[in-house]
């Protein structure tokens, strides 16, 4: 499988987790189950819902901060905070009235701190929580083959925002995951070796705050799933033993159990994530990036992602290539 193919397949199965989530998120999987059954493809989020103004298959905050990561590399594969605050504001202005509908907390916060003129190394001081997770997938596919500046761009993905040492651990965690997922020949357990080391590197960065440590939460999760009689189970002990909630030691190490749950199927954990509730979009996100990249584009819906790709004015295929250009320019 080719580089691209995995680069491909990342941004594919991000995308793809953030949109099927979208309508679930904040549900119950008791809610979800009423009102769906079981969502594996794009839907409507219910009425009264945050999300009912958006269209099925739109994008949240997921997929566009992951991109304007992306966008904030120069050529030559370098990344800075400032790079990193221009794009999210361009991100944020773009998007228009849905904003507020999709934003997250921290991120609301900084960017108010940086449209008036914050330093953009210092306005993530109280960012928490999950939002840096996902933009560093970014992170790990251009530095699969560069891991001694892999957790140095992490901090420089977060400060912006999320800059605190929990939130960095997050980020870390998932971009060491696809790091290592990009690999010819990986497989799960060494994905999952890869994220627990890394969270715990990203832990010394960033201001300190408190948060459970996130490589225990992940074993936890992955313990879970292995004793789990069937996936139903799995979920439900999931949501209630490890939580789904917008902290880094809930939702990102749910993501990692939905990964060893779908055994590495990207579809799969997508739908796992989208059904189990909570910050549904993040979570089937994060373990849909982590699973695309490791079974390539071949793994994806293409019905679906051409879906997706339409409502969104999305070209993901254009992305992976600027994104392989930049990893290659550093060989």
């Amino acid at each position: 499988m080719s580089l691209f193919e995995r680069v491909h397949g990342c941004l594919a199965g991000l995308a793809l987790g953030d949109c099927l989530g979208m309508p679930t998120e904040f549900l119950t999987p008791e809610q979800i189950k009423q009102e769906y059954g079981w969502v594996d493809r794009p839907v409507l989020a219910p009425e009264g819902h945050p999300h009912r103004a958006l269209l099925p298959g739109q994008m949240t905050d997921d997929t566009g901060q992951a991109l304007a990561i992306a966008h904030a590399y120069l050529p030559n594969g370098q990344l800075t905070a400032a790079a990193v605050a221009r794009e999210l504001l361009e991100w944020a202005d773009s998007t228009g009235e849905i904003l507020p509908l999709v934003l997250g907390p921290s991120t609301r916060h900084a960017l108010e701190q940086l449209r008036s003129g914050g330093d953009p190394r210092q306005t993530g001081r109280k960012g928490a929580t999950n939002g840096a997770s996902y933009r560093a997938v970014i992170v790990g596919l251009v530095n699969f083959n560069r891991l001694d500046r892999l957790i140095e761009q992490v901090v420089e993905a977060c400060l912006p925002t999320h800059g605190t040492c929990v939130a960095i651990s997050g980020g870390a965690a998932v971009a060491a995951a696809i790091s290592k997922a990009l690999i010819e020949d990986s497989t799960l357990e060494g994905i999952f070796l890869g994220a627990k080391q890394g969270a715990a590197t990203g832990r010394k960065h960033g201001e300190w705050m408190w948060g459970t440590p996130l490589e225990g939460r992940i074993d936890l999760a992955l313990q879970i799933v292995s004793q789990a009689p069937q996936p139903e189970t799995a979920l439900a002990d999931l949501y209630r033993y490890v939580g789904v909630d917008l902290l880094v030691a809930e939702s990102v190490a749910t993501a990692f159990g939905l990964v060893a749950l779908a055994k590495g199927d990207p579809m799969q954990a997508i739908f796992y994530g989208a059904n189990i509730g909570g910050d549904t979009d993040t979570i089937a996100a994060i373990s849909g990036a982590i699973c695309g990249a490791w079974q390539g584009i071949a793994a994806i819906d293409q019905q679906m992602l051409a879906e997706v790709e339409k409502v969104n004015h999305l070209d993901l295929k254009a992305e992976a290539a600027h994104l392989v250009n930049i990893i290659k320019s550093q060989e």
